[in-house]
């Protein structure tokens, strides 16, 4: 049986509608550089792990799985290539373009690429996460930050990344008043989360507090709350 035109129109409609309704949820894990050590390996695999683990424990802890169903579905997807290997930001995304088109064409909600450093003998992780388009004020696509791979920081989610997670998905551009409350909650526990890095890694901290108290102030404004 042949689909009329008409039909067929109607469903790709569909079709989009429902991937425009599905919220982005994957965070592409690409390998990160300086890792050419044993130890330094060994460091972003450790990192690797405890990213993966911490992604349902996000959830379990801000308790806003109902309301916002994204939070359940985060997850790390590794980028690899045929040897089943982490393949290399300059392979897919090696300049802005790419990474912009990357990010378009697989739906992720935010890139991961970074280096591991060890300074004084103090390890940690250096990552440029990619959350792409988001909705006003935002205007930067990216942000730098470092996370200590010290017990203080490594396996908890009060640190940088958890709080840049919770920013991209507040900010999603299909987020709409409708989901006033809960996008409130999560920036109040991004904010939080922010405030405890503040104590030890000032600039870091302020800089993701002053985002986050921004996007509450234009989703108020958006809603008239």
């Amino acid at each position: 049986m042949r689909l009329s035109a008409g039909v067929i129109y109607l469903l790709l409609l569909l079709f989009a509608a429902a991937a425009a309704a599905q919220q982005r949820a994957d965070l592409h894990l690409f390998q990160y550089g300086l890792t050419t050590t044993e130890q330094r390996a060994a460091l972003f695999e450790d990192f690797r792990y405890v990213l993966e683990e911490k992604m349902p424990r996000l959830s379990d802890e801000l308790a806003l799985g109902e309301a916002l169903p994204v939070l359940k579905a985060i997850r790390i997807v590794p980028v690899t290539g045929d040897n089943n290997q982490l393949r290399r930001p300059s392979e897919l995304i090696g300049n802005l373009q790419l990474r912009q088109r990357y990010w378009h064409d697989v739906g992720a909600l935010a890139l991961l690429t970074g280096v591991v450093d060890v300074q004084a003998n103090v390890p940690s992780i250096h990552t440029t996460l990619y959350w792409g388009k988001l909705k006003p004020p935002v205007v930067q696509e990216m942000i730098d930050i470092e996370l200590p791979l010290t017990g203080n920081y490594f396996d908890t989610t009060f640190d940088s990344h958890s709080v840049a997670i919770l920013y991209a998905i507040a900010n999603q551009p299909d987020v709409g008043c409708s989901k006033f409350t809960a996008i409130i909650a999560l920036l109040s526990e991004a904010l939080k989360r922010a405030k405890a890095i503040s104590t030890q890694q000032p600039q870091l901290g302020s800089e993701l507090e002053q985002k986050i108290e921004q996007s509450i102030l234009a989703l108020k404004a958006e809603c008239n709350r």
